[in-house]
């Protein structure tokens, strides 16, 4: 098979270390082939400035000479490129969840920009379905490339040594992420009684703090901040469940991280986490919270449904391999350089 011929990336790698998109970025950009010669753009807006198109399409402008590929890990497409573009898009949460300014920024000002761009790349078929309804982009220019998940944490066998058993909520503190509905449904599970611990990352939120006080249960609720990467899988491996009932994702990595753990897991039934579940996680309807308790008492304390499901998320993660993402993702890019011309 012939080699491709050897073309720059010209790429917006500015994305904070301990977010899902960095964990893309960094995973992709280490299995680069080696006929892609990767550029940092280095971007000098900040991510989410309105006029971070602008930036971008600046940055490309300056840095890029004759032929190559723009690719953006995380949503932002350039105003202009005078080369084919590639934007991988992670969802669409900001347009749904946010306020109305993020909504019409959306409609107005990012839809046009991603219908430029020569090849979409969404992380579920969930994203896609999403994007193509509300886009109305061109079905054969967006594409399905899979999240996965790092080895370190198949890899890992230590703890983080808490005093205490736990369940855990990994992730921001965004409403959509539905903590306050988790908060009441563990406080009226077994697993205070069977002094087992609610432990969530972030510092710790005023809000729900408040709402553990009210519920009595601030002594069963911990937050542990933001921790190094190196021991997010040693606080996986410690709970005796991973709980992730988002309103909405478009992929969900903790699922997956959670799997890959040795960690029965517990999500939503809505968006895409269903679809990246599959038969290995405990599903719930998220905005039940008699349902969420009921899978708390489940996942915490039945051997039985526990086993299972980790049976089931080892078999299932093996789905969810950077490797395989990363091919898949070059060999679009390589599709998009190989017609040489923007579109």
């Amino acid at each position: 098979m012939t080699e491709p011929a050897s073309y720059p990336v010209y790429a917006d790698l500015r994305w904070p270390r301990m977010t899902g998109i960095a964990q893309v970025q960094a995973a992709c950009c280490a299995a680069a082939p080696p006929h892609v010669h990767l550029v940092d753009l280095r971007v000098s807006s900040s991510l989410g400035s309105p006029a971070a198109p602008l930036a971008v399409a600046c940055a490309l402008q300056r840095t890029h000479k004759g032929a190559g590929v723009f690719w953006n890990p995380g949503f932002l497409p350039p105003l202009w490129a005078q080369i084919p573009s590639v934007v991988t898009v992670h969802d669409l949460t900001h347009r749904l969840f946010y306020s109305r300014l993020h909504r019409a920024y959306y409609d107005i000002v990012l839809k046009p920009l991603y219908r430029q761009c020569d090849a979409i790349i969404c992380v579920s078929e969930f994203t896609r379905d999403t994007f193509l309804a509300w886009s109305k982009m061109a079905p054969d220019k967006v594409h399905v490339v899979l999240n996965g998940v790092s080895p370190e944490y198949a890899a890992n066998s230590e703890t983080l040594d808490l005093p205490y058993s736990y369940v855990l909520y990994p992730g921001n503190h965004r409403p959509y992420k539905n903590l306050a509905r988790l908060l009441e449904a563990y406080a009226r599970s077994r697993l205070p009684q069977n002094d087992i611990h609610l432990v969530l990352t972030g510092q710790i939120h005023p809000g729900l703090q408040s709402q553990a006080e009210a519920l009595g249960i601030p002594d069963r609720v911990h937050f542990c901040g933001w921790l190094d990467i190196p021991d997010l899988p040693k606080l996986y491996r410690g709970a005796l469940a991973i709980v992730y009932i988002s309103l909405y994702e478009g992929f969900g990595l903790p699922i997956v991280e959670g799997m890959a753990s040795g960690v029965p897991v517990m999500t939503s039934n809505i968006s895409s986490m269903p679809e990246i579940a599959g038969d290995a996680a405990l599903v719930v309807d998220p905005y039940s919270v008699p349902e969420i308790t009921e899978g708390l008492n489940t996942l915490a304390l039945d051997n039985t449904a526990r086993r299972q499901l980790i049976a089931r998320g080892a078999a299932r993660v093996s789905q969810f391999a950077w490797k395989d993402s990363a091919a898949r993702l070059w060999g679009i890019i390589d599709s998009v350089a190989a017609r040489g011309v923007k579109s």
